[in-house]
Protein backbone atom coordinates (compact mmCIF):
# COMPACT_ATOMS: atom_id res chain seq x y z
CA UNK A 1 0.00 0.00 0.00
CA UNK A 2 1.09 3.85 -0.39
CA UNK A 3 0.15 6.41 1.57
CA UNK A 4 -0.89 10.20 0.40
CA UNK A 5 -0.74 12.53 3.54
CA UNK A 6 0.91 15.53 1.44
CA UNK A 7 -1.67 15.72 -0.95
CA UNK A 8 -4.72 15.72 1.82
CA UNK A 9 -6.02 18.35 3.72
CA UNK A 10 -4.31 21.49 3.76
CA UNK A 11 -6.49 24.54 4.65
CA UNK A 12 -9.00 23.81 2.54
CA UNK A 13 -9.99 21.01 4.47
CA UNK A 14 -11.73 23.22 6.87
CA UNK A 15 -14.46 24.55 3.70
CA UNK A 16 -15.12 20.81 2.72
CA UNK A 17 -14.73 18.85 5.63
CA UNK A 18 -17.73 20.45 6.67
CA UNK A 19 -19.74 19.22 4.37
CA UNK A 20 -18.04 16.13 4.58
CA UNK A 21 -19.45 15.64 7.91
CA UNK A 22 -22.63 16.90 7.16
CA UNK A 23 -23.29 14.62 4.79
CA UNK A 24 -22.27 11.88 6.95
CA UNK A 25 -24.90 13.55 9.66
CA UNK A 26 -22.09 14.70 12.13
CA UNK A 27 -23.25 18.17 13.58
CA UNK A 28 -21.50 21.21 14.34
CA UNK A 29 -19.03 23.63 12.63
CA UNK A 30 -15.40 23.27 11.85
CA UNK A 31 -12.67 25.62 13.12
CA UNK A 32 -9.91 23.71 12.47
CA UNK A 33 -8.60 20.14 10.73
CA UNK A 34 -6.04 18.13 12.52
CA UNK A 35 -5.01 15.86 9.74
CA UNK A 36 -1.56 16.82 8.78
CA UNK A 37 -0.60 16.66 12.77
CA UNK A 38 -1.24 13.17 13.61
CA UNK A 39 1.55 11.13 11.55
CA UNK A 40 2.83 10.25 15.03
CA UNK A 41 2.99 6.56 14.64
CA UNK A 42 2.82 3.56 12.28
CA UNK A 43 0.65 5.52 9.35
CA UNK A 44 -1.51 2.39 7.90
CA UNK A 45 -1.93 1.16 11.38
CA UNK A 46 -1.71 3.61 14.20
CA UNK A 47 -3.15 6.68 12.54
CA UNK A 48 -6.25 8.35 12.78
CA UNK A 49 -8.41 8.92 9.24
CA UNK A 50 -9.46 12.43 9.81
CA UNK A 51 -9.19 14.38 13.21
CA UNK A 52 -11.98 17.49 13.15
CA UNK A 53 -11.88 20.41 16.27
CA UNK A 54 -15.54 21.73 16.05
CA UNK A 55 -16.58 24.06 18.59
CA UNK A 56 -18.03 21.94 21.23
CA UNK A 57 -15.63 18.37 20.86
CA UNK A 58 -12.81 16.72 18.51
CA UNK A 59 -14.34 14.48 16.41
CA UNK A 60 -12.05 11.92 15.20
CA UNK A 61 -13.23 10.23 11.84
CA UNK A 62 -12.37 6.88 10.84
CA UNK A 63 -13.15 4.90 7.30
CA UNK A 64 -13.76 1.19 7.94
CA UNK A 65 -14.92 -1.78 5.58
CA UNK A 66 -15.71 -4.37 8.59
CA UNK A 67 -17.42 -4.56 11.68
CA UNK A 68 -15.86 -2.30 14.72
CA UNK A 69 -14.52 -5.15 16.46
CA UNK A 70 -12.89 -5.04 20.01
CA UNK A 71 -9.55 -4.21 18.98
CA UNK A 72 -10.52 -1.23 16.70
CA UNK A 73 -12.52 0.02 19.88
CA UNK A 74 -8.92 -0.08 21.93
CA UNK A 75 -6.79 1.37 19.10
CA UNK A 76 -9.72 4.46 18.73
CA UNK A 77 -9.84 4.86 22.56
CA UNK A 78 -5.57 5.05 22.08
CA UNK A 79 -6.11 7.42 19.31
CA UNK A 80 -8.61 9.20 21.63
CA UNK A 81 -5.38 9.44 24.52
CA UNK A 82 -2.99 10.77 22.52
CA UNK A 83 -4.86 13.35 20.58
CA UNK A 84 -5.90 14.60 24.03
CA UNK A 85 -2.37 14.44 25.73
CA UNK A 86 -0.31 15.34 22.95
CA UNK A 87 -1.51 17.34 20.44
CA UNK A 88 -4.63 19.35 20.88
CA UNK A 89 -5.17 19.96 24.44
CA UNK A 90 -8.66 21.93 24.16
CA UNK A 91 -10.53 20.48 26.91
CA UNK A 92 -13.28 19.50 24.97
CA UNK A 93 -14.57 16.61 24.83
CA UNK A 94 -13.18 13.95 21.89
CA UNK A 95 -16.05 11.51 19.98
CA UNK A 96 -14.89 8.66 17.51
CA UNK A 97 -17.35 8.69 14.76
CA UNK A 98 -16.56 5.72 12.09
CA UNK A 99 -18.35 6.01 8.55
CA UNK A 100 -18.84 2.28 7.94
CA UNK A 101 -18.96 -0.13 4.50
CA UNK A 102 -20.52 -2.99 6.66
CA UNK A 103 -22.81 -1.49 9.25
CA UNK A 104 -25.75 0.49 9.65
CA UNK A 105 -26.23 3.47 11.63
CA UNK A 106 -25.59 2.46 15.73
CA UNK A 107 -23.46 3.47 18.76
CA UNK A 108 -21.18 0.66 19.78
CA UNK A 109 -19.22 0.95 23.67
CA UNK A 110 -15.83 0.14 24.63
CA UNK A 111 -15.58 -1.09 28.12
CA UNK A 112 -13.24 0.55 29.98
CA UNK A 113 -13.77 -0.27 33.14
CA UNK A 114 -16.98 -1.49 35.13
CA UNK A 115 -17.91 2.33 35.54
CA UNK A 116 -16.71 3.77 32.16
CA UNK A 117 -17.32 3.09 28.92
CA UNK A 118 -16.36 4.89 25.61
CA UNK A 119 -19.09 5.49 22.92
CA UNK A 120 -17.96 4.96 18.90
CA UNK A 121 -20.55 6.43 16.80
CA UNK A 122 -21.43 4.45 13.43
CA UNK A 123 -22.72 5.78 10.20
CA UNK A 124 -23.85 4.43 7.23
CA UNK A 125 -24.31 5.72 3.92
CA UNK A 126 -26.17 2.26 2.67
CA UNK A 127 -29.67 4.30 1.97
CA UNK A 128 -28.28 6.14 -0.76
CA UNK A 129 -28.89 3.65 -4.14
CA UNK A 130 -24.76 4.49 -5.22
CA UNK A 131 -25.26 2.72 -8.59
CA UNK A 132 -28.28 5.18 -9.91
CA UNK A 133 -26.18 8.16 -8.38
CA UNK A 134 -22.94 7.53 -10.13
CA UNK A 135 -25.03 7.45 -13.48
CA UNK A 136 -26.55 10.22 -12.85
CA UNK A 137 -23.38 12.10 -12.43
CA UNK A 138 -21.71 10.83 -15.43
CA UNK A 139 -25.05 11.86 -17.09
CA UNK A 140 -24.24 15.61 -16.04
CA UNK A 141 -20.19 14.82 -17.42
CA UNK A 142 -22.35 14.03 -20.63
CA UNK A 143 -24.22 17.20 -20.25
CA UNK A 144 -21.44 19.64 -19.68
CA UNK A 145 -23.63 20.43 -16.23
CA UNK A 146 -22.04 22.08 -12.91
CA UNK A 147 -21.11 19.82 -9.69
CA UNK A 148 -22.05 21.00 -6.63
CA UNK A 149 -19.34 20.37 -4.18
CA UNK A 150 -21.94 18.17 -1.73
CA UNK A 151 -22.29 16.08 -5.04
CA UNK A 152 -18.37 15.46 -5.75
CA UNK A 153 -17.57 14.85 -2.48
CA UNK A 154 -20.43 11.99 -2.09
CA UNK A 155 -18.44 10.86 -5.22
CA UNK A 156 -15.96 10.09 -3.28
CA UNK A 157 -17.65 8.08 -0.92
CA UNK A 158 -19.47 5.88 -3.35
CA UNK A 159 -17.98 2.80 -2.03
CA UNK A 160 -20.33 3.59 1.68
CA UNK A 161 -23.21 3.23 -0.59
CA UNK A 162 -25.49 0.46 -1.59
CA UNK A 163 -24.22 -0.49 -4.66
CA UNK A 164 -24.30 -4.37 -6.89
CA UNK A 165 -20.24 -3.20 -7.44
CA UNK A 166 -17.72 -4.60 -5.16
CA UNK A 167 -15.49 -2.04 -3.14
CA UNK A 168 -12.75 -2.33 -5.25
CA UNK A 169 -14.61 -1.20 -8.29
CA UNK A 170 -16.47 1.37 -6.82
CA UNK A 171 -13.34 3.11 -5.47
CA UNK A 172 -11.78 2.63 -8.97
CA UNK A 173 -15.61 4.08 -10.20
CA UNK A 174 -14.85 7.26 -7.86
CA UNK A 175 -11.26 7.64 -9.11
CA UNK A 176 -12.33 8.09 -12.87
CA UNK A 177 -15.32 9.43 -12.30
CA UNK A 178 -13.33 12.35 -10.31
CA UNK A 179 -10.50 12.82 -12.88
CA UNK A 180 -13.21 13.44 -15.87
CA UNK A 181 -14.86 16.28 -14.23
CA UNK A 182 -14.34 19.06 -16.46
CA UNK A 183 -13.62 22.62 -14.24
CA UNK A 184 -12.57 20.88 -10.86
CA UNK A 185 -11.15 23.71 -8.80
CA UNK A 186 -7.61 23.14 -7.74
CA UNK A 187 -8.43 22.42 -3.98
CA UNK A 188 -11.51 20.92 -4.09
CA UNK A 189 -9.44 18.45 -6.41
CA UNK A 190 -6.64 18.02 -4.17
CA UNK A 191 -9.78 17.28 -1.31
CA UNK A 192 -11.76 14.92 -3.08
CA UNK A 193 -8.60 13.54 -4.60
CA UNK A 194 -7.47 13.10 -1.02
CA UNK A 195 -10.36 10.84 0.06
CA UNK A 196 -10.20 8.53 -2.93
CA UNK A 197 -6.62 8.19 -2.29
CA UNK A 198 -6.99 7.78 1.19
CA UNK A 199 -9.66 5.01 1.02
CA UNK A 200 -7.64 3.08 -1.76
CA UNK A 201 -5.01 2.61 0.64
CA UNK A 202 -6.51 1.64 3.60
CA UNK A 203 -9.86 -0.96 1.35
CA UNK A 204 -7.64 -2.05 -1.74
CA UNK A 205 -5.38 -4.86 -0.89
CA UNK A 206 -4.70 -5.50 -4.35
CA UNK A 207 -1.51 -3.84 -5.24
CA UNK A 208 -1.98 -4.03 -9.28
CA UNK A 209 -5.61 -2.35 -8.90
CA UNK A 210 -4.00 0.18 -5.97
CA UNK A 211 -1.51 1.54 -8.20
CA UNK A 212 -3.57 2.24 -11.12
CA UNK A 213 -6.14 4.02 -8.49
CA UNK A 214 -3.16 6.06 -7.67
CA UNK A 215 -1.96 6.64 -11.07
CA UNK A 216 -5.89 7.65 -12.01
CA UNK A 217 -5.81 10.49 -9.82
CA UNK A 218 -2.47 11.64 -10.16
CA UNK A 219 -0.62 10.65 -6.67
CA UNK A 220 1.98 9.22 -8.36
CA UNK A 221 6.08 8.35 -6.85
CA UNK A 222 6.70 12.56 -6.03
CA UNK A 223 3.91 12.61 -3.26
CA UNK A 224 5.48 8.64 -1.89
CA UNK A 225 9.22 10.13 -2.03
CA UNK A 226 8.01 12.98 -0.17
CA UNK A 227 5.90 11.19 2.29
CA UNK A 228 8.63 9.02 3.19
CA UNK A 229 11.21 12.06 3.63
CA UNK A 230 8.49 13.27 5.83
CA UNK A 231 8.17 10.34 8.08
CA UNK A 232 12.07 9.30 8.07
CA UNK A 233 12.21 6.20 10.40
CA UNK A 234 14.67 8.32 12.95
CA UNK A 235 11.75 10.99 13.34
CA UNK A 236 9.03 7.80 13.72
CA UNK A 237 11.28 6.16 16.21
CA UNK A 238 10.92 9.85 18.85
CA UNK A 239 7.19 9.94 18.06
CA UNK A 240 7.04 6.06 18.94
CA UNK A 241 8.76 7.46 22.55
CA UNK A 242 6.70 10.03 23.09
CA UNK A 243 3.80 8.13 23.06
CA UNK A 244 5.03 5.18 25.19
CA UNK A 245 5.68 7.72 27.62
CA UNK A 246 2.20 9.44 27.47
CA UNK A 247 0.30 5.79 27.43
CA UNK A 248 2.41 4.90 30.52
CA UNK A 249 1.56 8.22 32.05
CA UNK A 250 -2.32 7.80 31.52
CA UNK A 251 -2.20 4.26 33.15
CA UNK A 252 -1.31 1.64 29.91
CA UNK A 253 0.27 -0.93 30.87
CA UNK A 254 3.77 -2.36 29.16
CA UNK A 255 2.01 -5.08 27.82
CA UNK A 256 -0.84 -2.82 26.24
CA UNK A 257 1.67 -0.40 24.88
CA UNK A 258 3.32 -3.17 23.04
CA UNK A 259 -0.16 -4.65 21.88
CA UNK A 260 -0.89 -0.87 20.82
CA UNK A 261 2.01 -0.15 18.83
CA UNK A 262 3.13 -3.33 17.76
CA UNK A 263 7.00 -2.37 18.98
CA UNK A 264 8.73 -4.87 21.00
CA UNK A 265 9.32 -5.03 25.34
CA UNK A 266 12.99 -4.18 24.62
CA UNK A 267 12.36 -0.91 22.78
CA UNK A 268 9.50 0.44 25.39
CA UNK A 269 11.10 -0.86 28.56
CA UNK A 270 14.47 0.98 26.97
CA UNK A 271 12.07 4.11 26.24
CA UNK A 272 10.60 4.06 29.81
CA UNK A 273 14.02 3.56 31.66
CA UNK A 274 15.92 6.97 30.13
Amino acid sequence: MRFHEDTIFKIEGQKYGQELIEIINIKGKILKVHQTEYGIVDPKMYKPDLVFELEDKIVILEFQSSYVDVNDKRRFRFYSAIIDQVKVKSKKPIEVHVLSTAELEKTKYYKINPDSLFPIYIHSLKSIDGDNFISKMYTKITHEENFTEKELLMITLFCFMKSTRDINETILDSAELITLIPGLGKEMAQFAKGIVLMLCDKFVEDETLNVKITNIVGGNMDNVERYAEKYAQEKIDKKYEEIIIKLNEKGFTIKEIIETLNVSKDFVEKTLAN
